[in-house]
């Protein structure tokens, strides 16, 4: 039997928040770390996302959230919409209530932004949607290895922020952000975030884990490759880690060669999902950070 549910309908984050434990169970199950905790972008009190949703009285039957970005890549910036958290009520799955609130999120956005991202665990879903695979991403399996110079390398502060802004505003390929907002994703609780020092001032960053999402990954870099080839061994020991993985951004031409010691293996896994408003937007890079 098919339900014949309500229509489509964008909330406010203050409705969302009477959903989060069931969004929680939904998305997160068994986790430590809510959906708060793990996208602050879209579901903190000082987040900026959208939600899509069926909901039949207090109950929610399907949700979606979108965010809005300035994307920096290889053809100049380009207004993009990160989306995800696409769950559907698991009693009812298979009935087209993802689709819809899928179709009604692209529709308030698609005309505002040259592409839409996201990473799917149903390709299949969101190709009927006009989403084709991203480029593939390069992942490096790290192996800690003694003697690390550890003399440099100690945990972020808050005082460190400014720094850090500052270094992810020079990377090439990058999501735009504030100040403010980079304090925000920084604070990310379930996350552990180093840097490295050079005659007092902070020359490298490197981010590890993110509330349920990316434990064990080093996610987010800043400063350049000599640097974080220094930072990311001695991080792994200050993090007490015996292995790590990490995202290596492609416009890192000399990291994996510069952290060759501690390299074990290199692959390969799916980039995002992207769909097109039309014209070309070249190739682009999304930190952890600021995936959803």
């Amino acid at each position: 039997m098919t339900l014949v549910c309500p229509p489509v309908q964008e909330v406010g984050r203050d409705a969302i928040r009477g959903w989060q434990s069931t969004l929680d169970a939904w998305l997160l199950p068994d986790a430590f770390y809510s959906v708060q905790h793990t996208w602050p972008q879209l579901y903190r009190s000082d987040g900026e996302g959208r939600f899509f949703v069926i909901a039949d009285g207090e109950r929610l039957l399907a949700h979606c959230a979108t965010r809005n970005v300035t994307v920096h890549g290889d053809h100049g910036a380009h207004r993009i919409c990160l989306l995800g958290s696409v769950v559907t009520d698991p009693d009812l799955r298979g009935q087209g209530l993802a689709s819809q609130v899928l179709a009604a999120a692209l529709r308030a956005n698609s005309p505002h932004v040259a592409a839409t991202l996201l990473w799917a665990e149903r390709p299949g879903l969101y190709a009927r949607a006009g989403f084709v695979p991203g480029p593939d991403e390069q992942c490096l399996a790290l192996a800690r290895r003694p003697h690390a110079d550890r003399t440099a390398v100690r945990l972020a502060t808050i005082s460190d922020h400014a720094a850090m802004h500052a270094l992810h505003e020079r990377k090439p390929w990058r999501v735009e952000r504030s100040l403010s907002t980079m304090a925000t994703l920084l604070s990310t609780p379930g996350m552990t975030t180093f840097v490295l020092e050079r005659n007092g001032v902070v020359v490298a960053y490197a981010c590890c884990g993110k509330g349920a999402d990316l434990q064990g990954h080093w996610h987010e870099l800043g400063g350049d490759d000599e640097h974080l080839a220094v930072l990311l061994p001695a991080a792994m020991h200050a993090n007490e880690q015996i292995d790590a993985m990490l995202l290596l951004p492609p416009y890192r031409a000399q990291l994996a060669t510069r952290l060759d010691r501690i390299v074990v293996d290199s692959v390969t896994v799916p980039g995002p999902m992207v769909r097109t408003s039309g014209g070309a937007i070249g190739s682009f890079w999304i930190d952890g950070l600021d995936s959803v």
